[in-house]
């Protein structure tokens, strides 16, 4: 019998569209914990099956293969505590209704993600950038608005991806403003350095032939720095889109 292993990916695709926290509506806490000066990080979240791994758990559906009961679409991130309900209640929280809850969840994510877009500042993008950066240089450094609607097209990016970019691009006119002040005051190759660390984990995931909304959604985990808190969510967003549309992230039509 498989086992219950996850790709990289995957675990990424999960953790950063349910931004780090219990997809039950009544809990929703956070699971995952920075490090301190003390510790390393600390994650105490679930992957639980909305069908069951094995034939005999709850929810079983013998006709899935191991494959799709593994994929980010049949896992849902939940605490042991809720994980463990789930679980030992199946005829109280069938499949359908994981569904939906994971709809839900990703649904009140996004509320959040818009409230933190409003109220974002410079020190939320200084601590998302300073993570993403790299210590090379973009091949192309040349800064050339494209039409988003193009881009998303053309990236086959669907309706969940289209309004994470939208979300984002509220606030490009401040992103591009930090950048120029990195620029002017700080670092005159920060803008390349950005878009290098960004390409080469564009580059790392689309190799393995992933695209769509599922290259999207790791880039945002990326751009989020598996953090559970929105404020950083919103800032990694922002700087995504930005870049989404100003530069070679993603496939352009030249």
């Amino acid at each position: 019998m498989a086992s219950r292993s996850y790709t990289e990916q995957t675990i990424k695709q999960l953790f950063g569209s349910a931004a780090g926290r219990c997809a039950f509506p009544s809990c929703r806490r956070k699971l995952i914990y920075p490090a301190t000066e003390q510790s390393s990080t600390t994650i105490i979240g679930d992957i639980a099956h909305i069908l069951a791994f094995s034939n005999d758990g709850p929810r079983a559906d013998s006709t899935v293969s191991d494959k799709d009961r593994n994929s980010f679409e049949n896992l849902l991130l939940l605490c042991a505590a809720c994980h463990r309900l789930a679980d030992g209640q199946p005829a109280d929280y069938p499949d359908e209704a994981l569904r939906a809850m994971k709809k839900d969840h990703l649904d009140w994510v996004d509320r959040n993600l818009e409230n933190e877009m409003s109220d974002l500042k410079f020190p939320e993008l200084e601590v998302v950038c300073s993570r993403l950066i790299s210590s090379e240089l973009a091949d192309s450094t040349a800064l050339q608005s494209l039409p988003p609607r193009e881009k998303i097209n053309l990236n086959d990016l669907g309706p969940s991806s289209s309004k994470k970019i939208t979300m984002g691009l509220m606030q490009a006119p401040l992103v591009a403003d930090y950048l120029q002040r990195m620029v002017t005051h700080l670092d005159p190759d920060f803008p390349p350095r950005l878009i290098a660390g960004f390409r080469q984990e564009y580059d790392k995931h689309q190799s393995t032939g992933i695209k769509g909304d599922g290259l999207f959604l790791l880039m945002e985990s990326f751009a989020a720095g598996g953090s559970a808190d929105f404020d950083r969510h919103a800032a990694g967003l922002a700087v995504l889109a930005h870049l989404f549309q100003v530069c070679d992230i993603f496939e352009t039509a030249s």
